[in-house]
This record gives C-alpha cells, structure tokens and sequence, in this order.
C-alpha cells in the first residue's frame, strides 16, 4: 500500500536532508534527535500508512506520495517483519535506494547502527564526490573540444546554410492614448525587464514617441543578464540617426546560453532645447514588468518594445550602433560604491598647490594638501577607468580649519591630455565634464561632490580635482584630506520582482534497467487560462536515456483543455532540438509547434516521423511522462485534486505508447 504525507510536508519528507523512519512501537525516539538529521515517524492504522515528522500529529488528508523520499539511511523498527509492507512499496518504486532496516527497541539501542550507516553514507556522498569531479574535469576537456568543434561549424554553416530569420517571440505595442516616459532636464535613466532570458536573444525594438534631438544628444541601450549584471548587448545612438517611431537593434549574433533573465537599460542625455520620449503600454503590468524609471514616479505599465530570437551561430548581422567594447564586461551594482585601485592614487601627478602624500601605519597613503587664503592645488589621475559607470564621486575631509572655506571640482579631460597647471583644463575638450564648484559643509568637517558622467563615456579619461581656499584671513589655513574618489552607477537597478526564480531541479526516482530513464526534471511554467479552460505545464527532462539512444535535453508541454490531454512540441531557438527531421506542422507567431492529442499518438502520427530516433524520442517522452509529472506537479499546486489530475493526464497519454492504431 502506498504511504500518504500531509501535502505541506511532502517537500521536506522529498528534500535533500538525511533522515531516518522510525516505525510504531519505537521507545525513547528522542535520543535519535541529532543536528542535522531529520526524524519521520510512520503511523498505521485504518487505511494507508501515513508519514509525519517525529513530534507532529498527522491532521488534515494526505496525498499518496509520488515517489520514494531520497537520503533515507534507514528504517528503524523494534520488529522487522512490521517494515515488510513499506519495503514491498519501496522496492517498486526506488529499487534502487531501498533503505535498510535497523533493528532496535529504542533509540538508544538504534544509535550504533545508525552512525555506522551516517559514516557509510558519508562515505558514499565522497566517492560520489571524487566521481563528481573527476566527471567535471572531463567535462571541462569535452567543453573544449566543443568549443573548437563548435567555431569550425560555425565558420562552415555560414557558407553552407542560409542565414535563419528571427521569429518575434514577445511584443508590448505602444499606447494609443499616447502614455510614454519623457527625458527631464535633459536626462532619462530607466530600466525594463524583457520578461523572459538572454539565451537566443537576437533584436530588440523601442518605440520613440517623440525624439527632437540634435548631435550632442546621446542614447545609450544595454541588455544586461539582470542576475550577474553582465553585459550582453549595448548599443550607443547619438541624436541625428533618431527619429520617431519604432527603433530596431539588432546583436550581431544571437545571444548564445546565457539562462539569465534579460534586463534592458537606457540611458540619454539631451541638449538643452532637445526631447525624448519612450512610449508605453496601454494597459498596466505586473510591478516587475513595469518600466523602472530613476529618480521619477513609480509607473504601472512598461516599455512598449519587441523581442527576436534566433537560432544561435545562425545569424551574423552586421549591427548598427553596436558598442562592441563594452559586451561581456560585469556592470557595477547599481548604487555600490566602486573604488579607485591603489594604482591609480600612486601614478596621480601633483603640479600645482602644496600637496603630499601621508600614510599612517600600514594604511595606504592619502593625498594631503594645504591651503592658505586664496591658494588652490591641483590633483591629477591620468588613467581613470570608467567603464559602466555614471557619475564619479570624492569625499574630502577638512582636518584644519572650516569646511566653510573649501571650494572643490572634478574635471574629466580626454585619456592623453597633458595638464601641468589650471589653465591647461578645458572644458571644450572632446568628452571634456566640469562639475562646478562644490562648497563644504559648514560644521561637518567634509566636502562631497559629484560629476555625472556622458552616457557614452570613453573606457579611460584623465580626472582632475582642483581645491581651493576662498578664506580671505591670514590666518583662515586649510588643511584637506582627499579621503575618497569612486564611481557609481546610478539607472534603475532591476527590481527582485523581475529576477527569474531559479527553477528548482527535482530527481526523478530509480527506473529498471531496461527502461527509459531521465536524471532530472524541470517545471518551466505553469500556466492556466481564465475558467480553468485550458492549462499547461511546461517540462524539461535533463539527460534523457533509452536503449541506444541518450538526449542532454527533452521539452515538451503536457496540456489540458477541456478535460482533453494533449502533448505539445515547439521547434524555436530556446527549445532544445526534439526531432532531426520537423514533421510538417502549422506555424504561429513563435515558430512552428505540434499539438498531439490522444487519438493522433495512438494512431499514424509516430509512423509519420522519418527515423528511428525521431520515433524513438516520441515514445521516450511519452513513457517518462508520469514520472516526470509526478515528481514536478508538486511545484504547481498543492491541491491533491489537481495533482492527481495533472498524472492522469499524463497517464492516459503514455497508453498511447502500446495503444493499437484506430481504423
């Protein structure tokens, strides 16, 4: 008879903690409570054996469990013979993992053999170790030779295969009502999540409400995986080449494995006479969806924008407005500061004012300088990098005299340029920035400043910061400490809503020798349509074996609609390749996708396929499939009812294996 578990413990009694079963009659039980090791009692009775945590009474109904619960080290019983029904059930569903059976009147009694069953699991999780990574390591080489393989197919498909069109797979039109966000004193920062990931990604569309600029303004578009910050499309626009209306990027190739959640962000800056604005949807979004705008009101809907995927190594577009220097650099974390190296403080050049450099201790020397009435000093670093970041920021700190009588500015000057005194600063230089004068703070001791920074700054540029004393006493002396010079980003950072959850990997239970096998699932989506008409679940099998045949990837969709099962398979640059040979099939916004139902499976649809691998990747899907429903519908509800539901679905499609065809 299969156990039951209460449904909010069926994750824990399934999860990856090592644990022990004790059966009924167990004295003392409590001496088994050790750190780190989990305690299930079982309770018989009327009906099924029902599974609970020691110390927790089994209220409520339970559902059967699915599979056999992983990392049990054993079972412990004062009479074996009462552990004969659990083991019948358990060499059915895990032959493989079936536990042992302790022997013990008490806990006290059980505990030899369960730390001699702990050290022999801990022994096997090392083996299982040393093979993990020795696994790795060949992985590593195989990963090499794939990469090398994979350029050389790539430099011969370009030649041999004409070039794949992108298919639109996510849109948001613009507003008719005219909702857009527009730049403000001739700056606009935001941020928007594409809602979906990186991988293949290879065009992306805005659509310009107005734009009204002239050649200094800049436009600047990044597409960022929102969880490492790291840049996988960047684009950089200057004001003439923008016009109203919907404006296409395309990357110059699409983006390949990246499973990051696509973040994009723009970033302009305007001329004082110049306008921008980006449109928006009609309707409001989800509060992750909605566009992310600095400094500005929350808004509730998003970017009006359209997505292309791509079949990557397909594609080779030569793109325009492409800022290929900056793909694949880490983007600071917006709002962090980030430090200057100690480098760059020991090449700064000192050639005006009374400046020194102090360092007390151990600590790394700091910029000193003096300042009489009326004096100024002049810092230079020469080579400040620059990349991803908006503003740049120093923190003075007056250890004589008033903060009152401090005036300080940042200046950015061209990589290159030489400056020996005041008078070489420009501020009609090429990329040349002047932050003004920036006073220190009556009282605090301190002068902070800050100088924004172009949206297309170069990758490295000379930084100047000037001090001066605007006391007019003789005796009114500074003495200032440059304590800090960092840089900051300063856009919208992605909210946590927009991150994509990692998809929890579940194991599926033991399968005999002979039969179809698959290491782990997956459950991408769960999606259910207003009424209950229609519902799916999106699942990925991961190293899929049968017979002679092995797959690293299997994805299918197990759909209901109207109480009818369908099997459904899509052929698109995120969807690992399910048939060598596509059988004809319709075609929809997203690409061409099949949609089987009961009645085709078991009747001439397999016949139709055109190898025997195509045909054997069918019944491999079909045969795994209440395994892999069972042991993933447990992330999308937690209703007994729909998950029994959800496997009888499941269930009647996998007859169609053996099913005989319909005349």
């Amino acid at each position: 008879m299969t156990p039951e578990v209460a449904p909010g413990a069926l994750a824990a009694l399934c999860g990856g903690q090592p644990k022990l079963i004790l059966l009924p009659g167990l004295a003392a039980p409590e001496a088994l409570a050790l750190p780190g090791l989990a305690l299930w009692a079982l309770r018989a009775g009327e009906g099924a054996p029902r599974l609970h945590p020691l110390g927790e009474a089994p209220d409520g109904p339970g559902i059967a469990l699915p599979a056999a619960p992983g990392q049990v080290l054993g079972i412990i019983a004062p009479d074996p013979a009462a552990a004969a029904p659990l083991l019948d059930w358990w060499q059915e569903a895990a032959p493989a993992a079936l536990p042992p059976v302790i022997a013990a009147a008490s806990g006290d009694a059980a505990l030899p053999a369960v730390a001699a069953r702990a050290i022999a699991a801990l022994a096997a999780s090392a083996a299982e170790g040393v093979a993990a990574q020795q696994g790795l390591v060949a992985l590593r080489q195989e990963h090499e030779a794939l990469r090398l393989a994979h350029a050389a197919l790539r430099q011969a498909s370009a030649h041999l295969q004409p070039p794949t069109m992108p298919v639109l797979v996510a849109s948001a039109e613009p507003s008719p009502g005219g909702h857009a966000v527009a730049a403000k004193a001739g700056r606009l920062a935001l941020g928007q999540a594409l809602g979906t990931k990186l991988e293949g990604l290879a065009a992306i569309a805005l659509h310009l409400r107005e734009a009204l600029l002239g050649a200094e303004a800049v436009l600047r578009v990044r597409l960022y995986g929102a969880e490492s910050g790291r840049i996988a499309g960047a684009w950089v626009l200057h004001g003439r080449s923008l016009v109203p209306g919907w404006l296409t990027l395309d990357l110059p190739e699409p983006v390949g494995p990246l499973r990051e959640t696509a973040w994009l962000e723009v970033k302009a800056e305007l001329g004082p006479h110049d306008r921008l604005a980006l449109s928006l949807t009609a309707e409001p979004v989800a509060p992750g969806l909605a566009v992310a705008v600095a400094e500005g009101p929350e808004e509730a809907r998003a970017l009006a924008f359209g997505l292309w995927t791509a079949m990557p190594g397909r594609r080779l577009v030569q793109a325009l407005y492409w800022d290929g220097e900056a793909i694949g650099l880490p983007a600071p974390p917006t709002g962090a500061p980030v430090e200057l190296p100690q480098q760059i403080w020991q090449a700064a050049r000192l050639p005006e004012g009374r400046v020194e450099r102090l360092a007390i201790g151990t600590q790394p020397a700091r910029l000193v300088a003096a300042l009489a009435p009326g004096e100024q000093a002049l810092v230079v670093l020469p080579a400040v990098p620059l990349n991803g970041l908006d503003l740049l920021r120093a923190e003075l700190v007056v250890a004589l005299g008033d903060a009152a009588w401090l005036e300080a500015a940042l200046w950015l000057q061209p990589e290159g340029m030489t400056i020996g005194a005041l008078a070489d600063l420009s501020p009609t230089a090429p990329g040349a920035r002047w932050s003004g004068w920036h006073a220190g703070a009556f009282g605090e001791g301190s002068c902070r400043l800050a100088l924004s920074l172009p949206p297309d700054p170069p990758r490295r540029a000379v930084v100047a910061l000037v001090l001066r004393n605007r006391a007019e006493a003789p005796e009114e002396v500074l003495r200032v400490e440059v304590a800090r010079l960092f840089g900051m980003r300063a856009v919208q950072p992605p909210p946590e809503a927009a991150r994509r959850a990692p998809v929890p990997l579940r194991i599926l239970p033991g399968a005999p020798a002979a039969a179809p096998s698959a290491a782990a699932a997956r459950l991408l989506e769960r999606y259910a349509a207003a009424g209950g008409s229609y519902r799916h679940l999106d699942l990925l099998m991961e190293g899929v074996r049968a017979g002679d045949h092995a797959w690293p990837r299997l994805r299918c969709k197990l759909a209901v609609a109207d109480g009818r099962p369908t099997l459904e398979f899509r052929q698109r640059p995120d969807w690992p390749v399910v048939f060598e040979t596509w059988p004809p099939s319709p075609t929809d916004a997203a690409g061409p996708y099949l949609v089987l139902s009961e009645a085709q499976l078991a009747g001439d649809f397999p016949a139709m396929l055109a190898g025997d691998r195509d045909r054997a990747t069918l019944s491999t899907v079909l045969r795994l499939l209440p395994a892999v429903v069972a042991t993933v519908a447990r992330d999308a509800t937690t209703d007994p009812e729909e998950y029994e539901r959800w496997i009888a679905g499941a269930r009647r499609l996998a007859a169609t294996v053996s099913a005989p065809a319909e005349g």
